[in-house]
């Protein structure tokens, strides 16, 4: 089956960056990130089906899991603008010391092996209040080495559009409120007609006074059922 590689690195980059450690390590307190990005109903991904997946983690003398991302290039992590921002000495602009990038792991607390961060870049027009253009790179100090475990994922430029097939993955909250997922997660679902999305939510913005909006150019809108897929809730 043809997935979209660029849909799966935006999807999982939208999942595991919203991704938090279990309750014993929850430091989310911490950084400046919604505490209730989740995968809901997902099921436990094959070992080494998500090669490209990276946990992010912080912290000097206990490190802790906070946000994901996708590796593209050998020394090049794409993730979430606001998991940048979470790890960034404001005052300076500078990142955490403490930051590290861990590639090869199926569980985010364990296993895998583990980078330094060099350098970083966020979307110029990223908006922490709308979450508009929420992207970003991490670049390693060293190249990362590449395994069955380890591989980059492939980036398309095509417009994608409705009834792609598509997979998120992550370790994201399971539920509301509850603890994020020991074990990397996989939900598969599709895309939705960029036309269906917008309405979608626009209706959804009057009914529930969202104030939110899409732009089909920069945005992919997936669905698989009531009860299933990925959230950010506030």
């Amino acid at each position: 089956m043809d997935y979209k590689a660029g849909l799966l690195v935006f999807t999982t980059l939208l999942v595991g960056s919203l991704a938090l450690p279990r309750p014993k390590d929850d430091v989310s307190v911490f950084f400046q990130y919604n505490a209730n990005g989740r995968i809901v109903g997902g099921t436990e991904a094959a070992v080494g089906s998500h090669p490209h997946m990276v946990v992010l983690s912080s912290g000097l003398l206990v490190r802790s899991f906070f946000c994901g991302g996708s590796l593209i290039a050998p020394r090049t992590v794409l993730t979430a603008a606001h998991c940048i921002g979470a790890v960034t000495i404001s005052i300076i602009g500078t990142l955490s010391r403490s930051l590290r990038v861990t590639v090869g792991s199926h569980h985010h607390d364990s296993g895998g092996t583990t980078y330094k961060v060099a350098s970083h870049a966020s979307h110029p027009d990223y908006d922490w209040f709308t979450v508009k253009d929420d992207i970003g790179v991490l670049i390693t100090d060293t190249e990362v080495a590449y395994s069955s475990l380890v591989q980059p994922v492939a980036i398309t430029y095509d417009y994608i559009d409705g009834g792609v097939p598509a997979i998120v993955a992550g370790w994201g909250r399971i539920y509301d409120g509850g603890p994020a997922s020991d074990v990397l997660l996989e939900l598969r679902t599709t895309t939705i007609d960029s036309k269906d999305c917008v309405e979608l939510v626009h209706q959804a913005d009057i009914e529930w006074e969202f104030g939110i909006h899409t732009d089909p150019r920069a945005e992919v809108c997936t669905l698989h059922s009531p009860g299933f897929g990925t959230c950010n809730v506030s």
